[in-house]
């Protein structure tokens, strides 16, 4: 088949949708499937472009300019054309609401073939949003809402908190298939020992709620603290404790395994989470993992079986849980064991069997 995959940003951004945009389209792709991708040219989080076309990995990149934005993370720009000239079998959009995903049902319509949603869970708890942004959300779903919904093939929610949502909308129940995030299956081979080192790894970013881990490490000074990721543009995170490295860049798969390897604690404070997949790696690598009470951490973790879960508010929660751990080499082995076990069916290779059934079913 010829997929065309629909993306706010592509290569070589570092967010949460285009990862699992990538390695999506990588597991399909050595199916013998034929891949576009289609995003803007922006790289998330900087003022650079990408080039307007490019095919890199046999994967094929058709970016456009962004007329103008809409709220933080989304931009108005026009593909339906592109899409008509290499007329794929069908399309599948990442991140409801976006304008790219919004007219990408229209498009599919006129080829007659299917489109597919992912919706990346955009259903975030109250004040977390700028009040123009929330107004406009609140506008989409209340006018919009339905009608996209329904217009789309399927609609794959991320995590199963998302479902009740979708239907509030006013999407039918029957169009809703719960497709988790995934991970890559190189991180089942690592085999973590206990150590006094504690890792975040993603996006930095004021939503990720990283001073909560400083905050613990003033007083936890023999224990060191890792965050490593690319920074988000107009955020500072710095810190002058010794026991704390802060590393403001991108990685790739090979440096993650190896801060894994490193490390035997994974920590992630956030504000808000749908599915996060830096959890479901370090889950998957066997990490002890520490989440805040965020809608995608209640999913992925039950607290004190397969990790363990604080308030978001309440960073002393996350220093007793790290005290604990640190002391309790027989809670760490268990808790880690667990761990693995819990999502080693959530690997990329088997997630995208499921995406391709669903393909299959319509084409």
């Amino acid at each position: 088949m010829k997929i065309a995959f629909t993306t706010e940003y592509s290569y070589p951004s570092k967010c949460g949708v285009w990862n699992t945009v990538c390695h999506t389209a990588k597991e399909l792709q050595k199916k013998g499937h034929e891949i576009h991708i289609f995003s803007s040219n922006i790289i998330k989080g900087t003022s650079k472009k990408s080039p307007r076309y490019e095919v890199i990995d046999g994967l094929t990149y058709h970016r456009f300019p962004v007329l103008f934005k809409v709220g933080e993370n989304g931009g108005v720009w026009f593909f339906s054309n592109h899409v008509h000239k290499i007329k794929p079998d069908l399309i599948h959009a990442h991140s409801f609401r976006h304008f790219h995903a919004t007219i990408a049902p229209a498009i599919a319509r006129q080829l007659g073939i299917p489109c597919y949603l992912t919706t990346h869970g955009p259903f975030l708890d109250d004040g977390i949003r700028r009040p123009l942004t929330q107004f406009l959300v609140d506008s989409y779903d209340l006018l919009l809402g339905k009608k996209i919904l329904n217009a789309y093939t399927k609609v794959f929610a991320v995590s199963k908190w998302e479902v009740p949502f979708l239907i509030t909308i006013g999407c039918k129940k029957d169009k809703i298939k719960v497709i988790s995030n995934g991970f890559p299956k190189e991180f089942l081979k690592i085999k973590p020992k206990k150590n006094n080192n504690v890792l975040f790894m993603g996006r930095i970013a004021r939503v990720k709620n990283l001073e909560a881990i400083l905050q613990v490490a003033k007083n936890l000074k023999d224990i060191n603290f890792t965050i490593y990721g690319p920074i988000e543009k107009g955020y500072t995170l710095t810190s002058n404790l010794k026991n704390v490295k802060i590393m403001s860049r991108s990685y790739d798969l090979n440096e993650e395994i190896k801060e894994f390897n490193k490390n035997s604690i994974f920590v992630l404070p956030s504000k808000i989470e749908s599915i996060p997949l830096a959890l479901l790696e370090a889950l998957g690598a066997g990490l002890v993992c520490i989440s805040s009470n965020t809608r995608g951490g209640l999913e992925l973790i039950a607290n004190k079986k397969n990790g363990f879960i604080f308030n978001k508010n309440n960073p002393t929660e996350l220093e007793a849980i790290i005290k604990k751990l640190v002391k309790d080499k027989g809670l760490f082995n268990k808790i880690s064991k667990v761990a693995k076990e819990s999502v080693k069916h959530k690997t990329w290779d088997k997630i995208s069997i499921k995406i391709e059934k669903e393909y299959k079913s319509s084409v």
